[in-house]
């Protein structure tokens, strides 16, 4: 990994920046589904956000394929977030990264924290996690549907992603209602 603040890799003209909470990198790394992050221009991540990913699964940072950018400069927080941020209780690496939203703002925010979502859908913000991206590539043909069933069933045993059993039931089943599997 190069410096914080240098882009690791460089990728061709592509659609949207995304900004990485540390769960979706390390859910889709633990998955061996980092990949399907390779389509998004630049994924911005915080210097908190990067020492957690660090952490938990230096791994998912080691990929050259991604365009990952670590944002260590220092961030500003506007009392919205500031007071959102204290009532949903979000963590640092949380907090950096709605303030790198509020930097980006037609990014797409990555983050598997219900908390992070809620506040970031309340300051106008698109946010995704896990399961989206593993949606996601199916419409985007990265992945086969089959293959997303297959990394769904594979969720509970293979990530550390906490997902209740009965929603990961109603995902599995919307997929294999639309695609007719």
């Amino acid at each position: 990994m190069g410096p914080p603040g240098q882009r690791i890799t460089v990728t061709n003209e592509l659609t949207t920046n995304v900004v990485c909470d540390a769960g979706p990198l390390i859910h889709l790394d633990e998955l061996n589904c980092l990949d399907l992050l390779s389509d998004f221009r630049e994924i911005l991540l915080s210097n908190t956000v990067r020492e957690e990913i660090e952490r938990y699964r230096p791994s998912a940072l080691t990929n050259r394929e991604l365009p990952i950018t670590v944002f260590s400069q220092s961030l500003s927080f506007d009392e919205t977030l500031l007071t959102m941020s204290r009532a949903f209780a979000l963590d640092k690496g949380e907090i950096e990264a709605l303030a790198l939203m509020n930097m980006n703002p037609q990014a797409i925010f990555l983050t598997d924290d219900a908390a992070a979502r809620l506040v970031a859908d309340q300051m106008g913000y698109r946010a995704h996690g896990t399961i989206g991206i593993l949606i996601r590539s199916i419409r985007r043909k990265q992945r086969k549907p089959e293959d997303v069933l297959r990394v769904l069933g594979e969720l509970p045993s293979k990530s550390s992603l906490h997902i209740r059993g009965s929603l990961l039931e109603e995902i599995t089943s919307k997929v294999r209602s639309e695609y007719h599997l």
